[in-house]
């Protein structure tokens, strides 16, 4: 269990063994492996309960929550599964591994591994040669039928109970130059979180909030 606050950048995400996200303008929630929300700035959530996807999102003109189609949920879904590493219990998940040497990553020669669910989706993992630690994870996804690709490099490396969590993250879409970076200032673990904080708003309910 344990929370990120960014310092800055609005992004608020929620998902497994790290239940609770605090951070004023922005944090991840998590609290179990079938729960993520994701929040950025001027209002805008994504969440994840387990079963069924949804979103506020005033940037499309749309200040009241609604729910998502399969597809649309699907990157939700997995991020909330993977939310420890994709690694993690990855038999117990269903996917396949498959090691396939090392490629430079930045001038590393990192061990690249291969995770394939079984929807289809792959999963491209990047561990740092010295410590094993993640230092790339690249997601392809089919979405409405068309192959979808994030990178996300990670870095910044500090031990919070005795596991190591990045608190620098930098993602983008393949070919695009418009990067998303967050550098974390906060993280603790075994912080409390409602698990109805994940469900889709009752009518004149308030959303999930970052703010604290």
């Amino acid at each position: 269990m344990g929370t990120f606050a960014p310092p800055a950048e609005p992004l608020l995400v929620a998902a497994s063994a790290l239940p609770a996200a605090t951070g004023r303008r922005a944090g991840w929630k998590a609290i179990s492996r079938q729960r993520i929300i994701r929040a950025r700035g001027e209002g805008q959530v994504q969440a994840y309960d387990g079963a069924q996807a949804w979103q506020i999102n005033p940037f499309q003109g749309r200040k009241d929550p609604e729910k998502l189609s399969a597809d649309d949920a699907k990157g939700l879904s997995e991020d909330a599964t993977d939310f420890l590493g994709a690694l993690v219990d990855y038999r117990a998940k269903g996917y396949t591994l498959d090691y396939l040497g090392t490629e430079d990553v930045d001038g590393t020669e990192a061990h690249k591994l291969r995770l394939t669910r079984p929807n289809g989706d792959i999963t491209y993992v990047y561990l740092d040669p010295d410590h094993f630690l993640e230092i790339r994870v690249v997601n392809r996804r089919i979405e409405h039928g068309v192959p979808n690709e994030t990178i996300t490099d990670y870095g910044d490396y500090e031990k919070v109970n005795g596991v190591y969590l990045p608190f620098a993250q930098d993602s983008w879409q393949k070919g695009s130059t418009d990067h998303q970076k967050v550098q974390y200032d906060k993280a603790e673990a075994n912080v409390a979180a409602d698990a109805g904080e994940f469900g889709f708003p009752a009518p004149g309910g308030a959303p999930p909030s970052a703010a604290k």
